[in-house]
This record gives structure tokens, sequence and C-alpha cells, in this order.
């Protein structure tokens, strides 16, 4: 059932974009949505969902918002403007359709500040990264894979190195290809592992296959910390608040034993930060968070397809040798799963919005 409602007096309009779902007409974080819309709605805003569809003959004709009383996501008749749109299209493929070209061109035409417009690449993250004095030591060596000879040598270089999607998410596709001292190589997934005594192998039966469908980029892999045998890496949350950047927490995500990557939903585990580390650690952690902040902001923020950057999410990690890493910057940071960066990321994301009231 749909409601009409008047919104033309609403000071503060926070359009939330998501996309539909395979049986439901919006999908997303739609916990984090809800609690958007209630803490707006006490600073006198108002957060309405759109899907790239809501833009009918060049206007917005409707949208969602959250009733309180039912406790659920209601359709309602919409034909103003927002004041901002926060971008949260879950998946990749969603933003490289017409509908959203469309959306994006008329936040454009109609001055609408789009925040997190879009999700980035690793490869231009690391070249970001990379060309900033502070944190060029502090990402590991990285290339775009073009080729079995580049491949081949870099793995003779650093004997170990992990595979990623350049466009992956999630700890989705990853792999770690290693050299060993009896001359084997193996190519080990989430799923299983491969070996051969001969490079040719790997290359023609595991990589070569991933590079057909998307590409990948080669990084190599650094020795970090383990606790009781697993290693173990930091989740950091920022944000843009007020002109500049703040960290909004830091969490720890532990790997399964020799699993090969840290994230939860490939049977990673969450430690706290009393558990790990020193102050020291938290301090260095966060200097390198406000720089990487200022470094993405430099490369992304004047580039159209991005629009304004308002948060990201990373991954960094200690070495057994003391030096910090950064492994990884997300411009859609899932959900953190402590309650107290939780709350301090949404507290901040609020902030953010009223400034555009």
């Amino acid at each position: 059932m749909k409601t009409n409602k008047n919104f033309k007096k609403q000071k503060l309009i926070v359009g939330i974009l998501t996309t539909p779902g395979k049986n439901s007409k919006i999908t997303g974080n739609l916990s984090l949505f809800r609690d958007i819309s209630t803490r707006l709605e006490k600073k006198g805003g108002k957060a309405i969902l759109f899907t790239p569809d809501s833009l009918k003959e060049n206007q917005l004709t409707s949208g969602f918002v959250f009733n309180k009383r039912k406790k659920h996501w209601i359709t309602i008749d919409f034909d103003g403007v927002p004041n901002v749109i926060y971008n949260r299209i879950p998946y990749r493929k969603d933003e490289n359709t017409e509908q959203f070209r469309r959306f994006k061109a008329w936040c454009n035409v109609h001055s609408i500040p789009i925040f997190n417009g879009g999700f980035f690449k690793k490869w231009d993250v690391y070249k970001a990264l990379s060309k900033d004095s502070n944190l060029k030591k502090h990402v590991p060596f990285t290339q775009l894979i073009r080729s079995k000879e580049q491949l081949e040598e870099q793995l003779n270089k650093f004997n170990t190195l992990y595979l990623k999607p350049n466009e992956g998410s999630k700890g989705n596709g990853i792999f770690v290809l290693s050299r060993h001292e009896d001359k084997t190589i193996h190519i080990k997934g989430h799923s299983g592992m491969y070996g051969t005594s001969f490079f040719q192998n790997i290359w023609e039966k595991k990589v070569n296959p991933l590079l057909l469908d998307r590409e990948y980029i080669l990084q190599e892999k650094t020795d970090i910390l383990k606790y009781e045998e697993c290693s173990y890496d930091y989740r950091v949350l920022a944000h843009h608040v007020k002109d500049k950047w703040v960290v909004s927490g830091v969490g720890i995500r532990q790997s399964m034993l020799d699993g090969i990557t840290t994230h939860v939903l490939k049977g990673g585990n969450i430690l706290t930060v009393d558990e790990i580390n020193t102050e020291k650690d938290l301090v260095e952690i966060k200097r390198l968070a406000l720089l990487c902040g200022n470094a993405i902001e430099k490369s992304f923020g004047n580039k159209s397809d991005f629009g304004y950057i308002k948060e990201f999410s990373m991954d960094i990690g200690k070495t057994v040798d003391g030096n910090f890493y950064i492994f990884d910057v997300n411009s859609k940071p899932m959900k953190f799963d402590e309650p107290e960066i939780y709350e301090a990321g949404l507290n901040n994301l609020v902030g953010i919005f009223l400034e555009y009231e």
C-alpha cells in the first residue's frame, strides 16, 4: 500500500540508494538503513530509500520510509529532491547498469551530492596509496596480472603471493600462490589446494581460467602476526566529519587455522582489542588510517565516478618485524560486529548527513 507524503517542508532529506532484491522491493543493509532513519528523525531529518528505478521521466516518483509502528519499510509517493544521496548499492554489477548511470547523471544535473559514488578497485587503491610519500612503504608490492612470465617472475622474487580479484570483496576469489623448498608450487583457495612441480601447470589449470572472467592483482604476502597460531589483522572504520577524517573504531579479525584470509564470512574469528595490541599499535594504526583517508580523497574525490569520499574501511596488518601494511581499502564498509564501533560509525554518518541540512 502506497502512503502519500509531502516532504517539501522537510529541511533535510537523505536519500539512501539501494537495489531491489530477488523477492523484495529493496535489499541491502536494511538494519543500518533503519538505524540511520531513526537517528535522523530525532535530529529533524528524514531518510528515504530509493532504487535507480525510482527515477521515472526524469524525476523521483517513489521511495521507501521506515515505519516504526509497523517495523518495516513502506512505499511512498515522492516528488521532491533529496539534499544528499548515500550510495549503498550492494553489488558492483548493479552499478554497471544504464539505470544507475541515469540516476547519477540526474543527481549531477540537480547538484545533489553523492557520497560513496562507487566501489574501489584494488589496483586503483594501490596506485593512490603508493603515490603518497608517507604511505608507500606501508603497501605491499602489487601489480595487475598481465602475463604468465610476469607472475612467475614475481613468485620467484617473493615466494608467496596473494592473487585477488581487482573488483573483489568479502574475501571472495582470493588465492595464495607459493613456491616451496622442495620445488613444488601450490595454489590454495578457500575450498582446497592444488600442487605441482611445474609453473606451467598452475598457470594453465588454475590461474589463466581466473583471468578469463575478470582482472586479478598479485600482491606480496607479508608475514603478519599470529595469535594462538592463527594470523590476525585489523579492520579500521573511518569517516570524514566536519572537514577532517576521524577513526570510528578499530576491530581485529583472525583467520581460521591455515586459513588464507581473516574474513569472518570465510571462517575467520573476531578478537577483542584488549586481547592483542598495545596502545602504541593503536596510535600508529589510526595515524595510517587518517593518512589513507587523505590519499584516497585526493585520488578519488575529484572523479565524477566517486562523488564525495566520506567513509571507508581498511584492512591493515602488523608483521613479525613490527611493520604495518595496508592490504585493502573499501568504499562501502560492511557492518562491524563490535557494538561500540557500529555505534560510533552510525553517529559519524548522521553527523555527515547533518552537514547537508
